[in-house]
């Protein structure tokens, strides 16, 4: 039995204060409340006059951006009066957002939340749109906000866009997750350590998986932050003993759950059929980590191999790889690629069309752990140390190696465009910046064993946790 604990796979600086509101002792509504104001400024175009009923200001514009007064006239009269009066030129260009230089209309659009600015602002008109549309202004803004190199890849089909929302959101939701997030200590589900969790459904289902041999299924949407106890225990929808043996991975393609295990067996369960098993899948050892691509079922196993298997086939094993010397802990696969970690301190590069073996990399601490997407492969070590591959046009070098601030081996790592999040042996979980020299946004330290996997799916994330509990943590609904 092999002494590391792995951890499951997963696909995949202070923010800048632009500006202040005005802050005084007295409100400026307060201020005004007692004076008599009666001002016209012809050369601004603007009529400023005091409002009896409520003592404010009252200001309103007309179509050359001039200010009307509050009482009752004829609106054509009073536009043919200023004319004349202030012999203001009829070709005159009214002030409007529109007429505002593109400098000015973002610094005002920098207050305002990127995704709302994207999804929303966008549809007011083609100038916005065109403007929103423009990668360059949304580059800016994430420099300004967070200076560091990013990403650390370079990209030329990078996304700024969707990267300033994930970076803007993560950021807030973490550094100020006492009253941005809620937490919850799902126990009870589990007599032994958990070490295994998935999240299905937009994260409203999770899934756990331990060394008691059972699967806990959880309905997160019943907690209650205010009822906790009573809604911890509601939550607790459906259990049952999946095998035989510790489970220690879980994946999921669809409503197709797969669990792995010492036992020797792979097994897909239907989650729309209270988990009724689709198929069992037996190998000569235990498998240690599952990747569920829609055409196949990779799987890592202690006997130092990776099997490829198509459970819809009647002989499921399509392939045996044997690129390790020692147990295969991680694994991460896409329509290209096998990416395998090992105790042998390697990780190799399967090239799936080809159907060789592309490349090989030797380190100094072996891999527990990975995560893979948008062009980059984190690598988590036994030593605490995080490696960042280039993987783009399968190049796969090392670029960069960052020290977690762990202080045990890293058990899980996820990375997405706004944040990579790591757990570890060290009883904590640390949410870091996503780009170069990462700083930590956060460290959650209220557990009491090792936190050995993570699970985070749309802003959900969960953790697996040797103290035979599982943690959750979502934004606070709205």
């Amino acid at each position: 039995m092999a002494t590391e604990q792995p951890g499951s796979t997963t696909q995949s600086g202070d923010q800048e204060v632009i500006g202040e509101p005005f802050l005084g002792e007295e409100s400026p509504r307060e201020t005004v409340q007692n004076i008599d104001v009666s001002h016209n400024d012809s050369e601004m175009g603007m009529a400023v006059t005091s409002n009896d009923s409520d003592g404010g200001l009252n200001l309103r514009y007309d179509e050359r951006c001039t200010v009307s007064p509050s009482q009752d006239e004829d609106e054509d009269d009073f536009y043919g009066e200023r004319m004349e009066d202030d012999d203001v030129d009829g070709d005159s260009i009214p002030l409007t957002l529109l007429t505002l230089p593109p400098e000015i209309i973002w610094y005002i659009l920098a207050f305002i939340d990127a995704r709302f600015v994207i999804q929303q602002v966008s549809l007011v008109c083609k100038e916005f749109c065109k403007l929103v549309n423009d990668d360059v202004t949304w580059k800016v803004r994430i420099s300004k906000r967070f200076p560091k190199k990013y990403p650390i890849i370079p990209d030329d089909e990078f996304s700024w866009k969707l990267a300033c929302i994930q970076r803007e959101e993560q950021h807030t939701m973490w550094a100020n997750h006492q009253t941005t997030m809620e937490s919850f200590c799902l126990s009870m589900g589990h007599i032994a350590a958990i070490d295994s969790v998935h999240l299905l459904k937009e994260g409203s289902l999770c899934i756990s998986g331990s060394r008691d041999r059972h699967v806990q299924l959880w309905d997160l949407k019943k907690l209650d932050a205010n009822k906790r106890k009573e809604s911890i225990e509601a939550s607790r929808v459906h259990s049952f003993m999946a095998h035989k043996g510790w489970i220690w991975d879980i994946t999921s393609q669809d409503n197709t759950v797969v669990t792995s295990s010492w036992d020797c067996w792979v097994k897909l369960w239907d989650l729309e059929r209270q988990f009724s098993e689709i198929r069992a899948i037996r190998g000569k050892s235990a498998f240690l980590s599952t990747m569920f691509l829609p055409d196949v079922l990779v799987s890592g196993s202690y006997d130092k191999l990776i099997y490829i298997h198509d459970h819809r086939a009647d002989d499921p094993v399509v392939a045996k790889l044997h690129l390790h010397n020692k147990p295969v802990l991680s694994i991460a696969a896409d329509s290209q690629y096998i990416i395998s970690g090992s105790e042998d301190k390697t990780i190799a590069i399967y090239d799936r069309r080809a159907g060789k073996l592309m490349k090989q990399i030797h380190l100094d601490s072996f891999s527990m752990c990975m995560s893979y997407g948008f062009n980059q492969l984190w690598s988590g070590q036994r030593d605490g140390s995080l490696h960042v591959l280039d993987t783009k046009h399968g190049r796969f070098d090392i670029v960069e190696t960052y020290d977690s601030g762990h202080k045990g081996k890293l058990t899980d790592v996820i990375h997405n465009l706004g944040a990579v999040i790591t757990c570890s042996t060290d009883k904590t979980i640390k949410i870091h910046e996503p780009n170069h020299n990462p700083a930590v946004i956060a460290t959650h330290s209220e557990y009491y064993g090792d936190v050995a996997a993570l699970h985070l799916q749309n802003n959900v994330l969960a953790s697996a946790c040797s103290d035979a509990t599982v943690g959750i943590w979502r934004p606070v609904a709205q």
